[in-house]
């Protein structure tokens, strides 16, 4: 190879690793989303949407709350993940996440959940809900999920943590509601706006006693594609979303 074509393909080739460093900078071909199960109800529709109009492809991982923040810091490459706030703080003070990214997007109240076609049951007090949950043959939870834990504290306030110790049924690695569906348990407690086929949402918690589980959303401190998940986190708080999110039965975040 003469000098001439020598430095010709010289520029081309740093030409390519430019266009390659770019390309990566502003994630235009791939965007890793890893998302809590909480919010999946409300991110499976606004992720098809966010690609019609952005041209990125999104990939989605979604999980229970504990797990997304156990895999992130067991090394798990994402761009952007949406979880409970608590845990995305700690997440940004271990360096995993960029604190400036941060932004809270909605919450969602807690449900009781019955098999589709179920009789209806009124849970609208304390009392009423207390009875329902007394009379249940069996209650499943998410024993490594968030709402699990948010499912216990509620029985521990109303005392009936001991009193249904026997009709519980913990539900490790998959979605409760997906255990009433199929018929291993009469209810689950599950936050409202996650449904799947075969079960029905039986009422909401009653409001003395509910808890609304948060959802926010940040970019990761290592992301590779720091433009496209900086535009993802904008339209997850567009009026679009926003929209979206209060049709599946979230709340607007307190915080926003």
């Amino acid at each position: 190879m003469n000098s001439k074509n020598f430095v010709l393909a010289l520029v081309v080739l740093t030409l390519c690793l430019s266009l390659n460093a770019l390309a990566a900078a502003s994630g235009s071909s791939e965007l890793h989303v890893l998302s809590s199960n909480a919010s999946r109800p409300a991110i499976s529709e606004l992720i098809p949407m966010f690609e019609k109009i952005y041209k990125i492809k999104v990939i989605v991982q979604y999980a229970n709350n504990p797990i997304l923040k156990q895999q992130i810091e067991a090394g798990a490459e994402f761009d952007v993940v949406i979880i409970e706030p608590q845990m995305l703080i700690e997440l940004s003070k271990a360096g995993f996440v960029d604190e400036d990214s941060v932004v809270a997007l909605a919450t969602i109240g807690m449900a009781l959940v019955s098999r589709e076609g179920s009789p209806a049951v009124d849970i609208g007090s304390v009392e009423s809900f207390k009875k329902v949950l007394l009379s249940a043959k069996s209650i499943a939870y998410t024993a490594d999920g968030y709402s699990g834990t948010v499912f216990l504290r509620t029985l521990e306030q109303i005392g009936l943590r001991d009193k249904l110790k026997l009709k519980l049924v913990p539900v490790v690695g998959r979605l409760s509601t997906l255990t009433v569906a199929e018929g291993g348990a009469q209810y689950t407690a599950f936050p409202l706006g996650s449904p799947v086929p075969g079960v029905q949402i039986a009422g909401q918690f009653p409001e003395e006693i509910q808890t609304y589980i948060g959802i926010s959303a940040a970019t990761s401190s290592h992301t590779v594609a720091p433009t496209s998940a900086g535009a993802f986190l904008e339209y997850l708080q567009s009026e679009s979303a926003k929209t979206l999110f209060k049709s599946k039965g979230f709340r607007p975040s307190p915080t926003r």
